[in-house]
């Protein structure tokens, strides 16, 4: 998690060495004038309209300069650009704590259906009354993993169906026949067969 803090900090304090001072945002086809400094081509042009100055110094020139691309400014932008991605997407992978909306998930408690930071799952680990409450590794999106038919947690991988379903889906007529995995932690259809677990075959 500090790692990605961390990566962050750089990213925003590169971000504002490649912003152009005009439009505000990260370069797009970056240019250097005489002066040293950079902007967005079409943002310069849009203030060179009766004459040719530095929007940022306001150094004064003569003729208009001629305009090149940057190329390594814009190889530095499209590199940013590539790792806030990046950063982004590891961002949204990180499961929150449901009680302090701050601090990263250690584990999801599948009966109080929440994720809690290390902090926050202290109760679970010191308090007799948590003692039967089933904890997994952290899951971002728990409503993925409730039955549309019974409203309860899917924590049981039917394999002759590829998928999964909630204790009562078990005791139903839909399912007659069939084997079934015990699953002790939230998983995917395609994953299911990578943790331990039990098999059971039921049969109406």
């Amino acid at each position: 998690m500090a790692d990605v803090e961390d990566s962050g900090f750089s990213l925003m304090s590169l971000e504002d060495e490649l912003t152009c001072s005009i439009c505000l945002s990260t370069f797009d086809c970056p240019v250097t004038i005489p002066c040293g400094h950079n902007f967005c081509q079409d943002c310069l042009l849009s203030t060179w309209t009766e004459s040719y100055s530095c929007p940022q110094c306001r150094t004064l020139f003569e003729t208009r300069p001629e305009l090149k691309k940057n190329t390594v400014l814009s190889t530095v932008v499209e590199t940013f650009r590539a790792r806030s991605k990046g950063y982004e997407d590891e961002r949204d992978d990180v499961v929150r704590c449901d009680t302090c909306m701050e601090a990263e998930a250690a584990q999801t408690c599948l009966t109080c259906m929440a994720s809690f930071c290390e902090e926050h799952l202290r109760p679970h680990r010191e308090n007799p009354t948590f003692r039967l409450h089933q904890l997994t590794e952290p899951v971002g999106d728990l409503s993925e993993h409730i039955c549309t038919d019974h409203h309860k947690l899917m924590e049981h991988f039917c394999t002759d169906h590829g998928r999964l379903i909630c204790s009562l889906c078990l005791q139903t007529s839909a399912w007659p026949s069939m084997r079934w995995t015990v699953s002790w932690r939230l998983v995917r259809p395609n994953s299911a067969t990578s943790q331990q677990s039990s098999t059971t075959t039921v049969r109406g």
